[in-house]
């Protein structure tokens, strides 16, 4: 909860006896998970880790619930969730099994916050996991009371990542040399025909991944999560336009198109993938086939008409919906979202969410469903 941003705080005196660590800094705001204790699987507190070893985990675990005025309830055990790679966009290495089931069920949860927060987690699981690991420069016991909690985690969650990657390099050669010492006691021929067979192997397991995924797409707007620092300058290129959800599933299948002209009209074009795998997502909580899936009534909502350097760095791009915005679901007009961005401090730190809308979440929820 610390290192995803809970602004909680904690008694200052009781951990400071036993980690000697001072929570003088503010924890980050804005965070979509600081009002409800999300990370929170058993009563163990702290990481998943063994500083002497690999650390197996990146989050951290809070079970302190007389802290937290309201609690997320699961519907779903955890262990009757089947963790989906296809929705983790490759971050399931970094993540445990309970991890990866824990976001895979915020996911397809149907519930556009729970899926704004699971946004959130995977968007600082990968930026971990692409910073460069440090050597520390003092022991391990030592701790710097000039450092904030948030700091010291990322430390031990860099230790960790350095310490398994390592680990994974280790058992790789040992696994690579095993299997040379097992060639070697076969004859050219058989050499030929293991390759073969592990190459048929490798063609199989990807005809079904293709099959998989055109029996169960994803949608064309997954959601994003960007942070994005206030200044109006940098700012000034990013501009949005109202636009209307029709009230379907189909919608988060369609490429949405914003274009604007030299004489500054600004039109918006909208191309739904039509096909058997989506209307089988469509279809697997409708009893109409192939339906567009009417699940509410038009809305307003805010599109991404024009994007600056930082939010284009993080994937953002034209067409995108605005579905949160410091933690907050969006609720409001092109005009006063740019006013609520003009009206932060120069140099706050904003966070928004796209994509994180009831169409995208129903989308989700009934691919698990096919």
């Amino acid at each position: 909860d610390v290192f995803f941003g809970r602004n909680t705080f904690h008694d200052e005196k009781s951990i400071n006896s036993n980690n000697n660590v001072d929570l003088t800094d503010k924890m980050w705001a804005g965070s979509l998970t600081e009002q409800e204790s999300i990370w929170s699987f058993d009563d163990e507190e702290g990481f998943e880790a063994d500083l002497t070893g690999a650390h197996k985990s990146f989050i951290s675990r809070h079970h302190s619930n007389e802290e937290v005025d309201e609690v997320v309830e699961e519907p779903e055990r955890l262990e009757d969730v089947q963790a989906d790679s296809t929705l983790l966009g490759g971050l399931h290495a970094f993540m445990s099994d309970q991890e990866q089931q824990f976001v895979t069920a915020h996911l397809i949860s149907g519930d556009p916050s729970r899926l704004a927060m699971a946004t959130e987690m995977m968007h600082y699981v990968s930026a971990l996991s692409r910073q460069e690991i440090k050597k520390p420069k003092m022991n391990k016991r030592q701790v710097c009371l000039d450092k904030s909690v948030r700091t010291k985690v990322k430390e031990v969650i860099k230790e960790g990542n350095e310490a398994r990657r390592l680990k994974e390099e280790k058992d790789s050669r040992t696994a690579v040399s095993d299997m040379a010492k097992q060639l070697t006691t076969v004859h050219v021929g058989g050499v030929a025909g293991g390759r073969r067979v592990i190459k048929r192997q490798v063609d199989m397991e990807l005809r079904k991944q293709i099959k998989y995924m055109e029996l169960h797409p994803l949608p064309l707007r997954m959601p994003k999560y960007a942070v994005v620092t206030a200044n109006k300058i940098e700012m000034a290129g990013l501009t949005f336009w109202d636009d209307m959800w029709d009230g379907t599933i189909l919608d988060a299948f369609s490429k949405i198109t914003v274009t604007k002209s030299l004489l500054g009209h600004t039109t918006v074009a909208k191309q739904p993938l039509e096909n058997s795998g989506v209307h089988s997502v469509i279809d697997a909580g409708s009893l109409k086939s192939k339906g567009k899936g009417y699940i509410d009534t038009y809305k307003p909502r805010v599109l991404v008409a024009s994007i600056n350097r930082d939010l284009g760095q993080q994937g953002v791009v034209k067409g995108d919906v605005v579905s949160h915005f410091n933690g907050e679901p969006f609720i409001g007009t092109a005009t006063e979202l740019s006013e609520l961005i003009d009206s932060r401090f120069e140099g706050e730190i904003l966070t928004i969410v796209f994509n994180a809308d009831n169409a995208v979440a129903e989308a989700l929820k009934r691919r698990s469903m096919v």
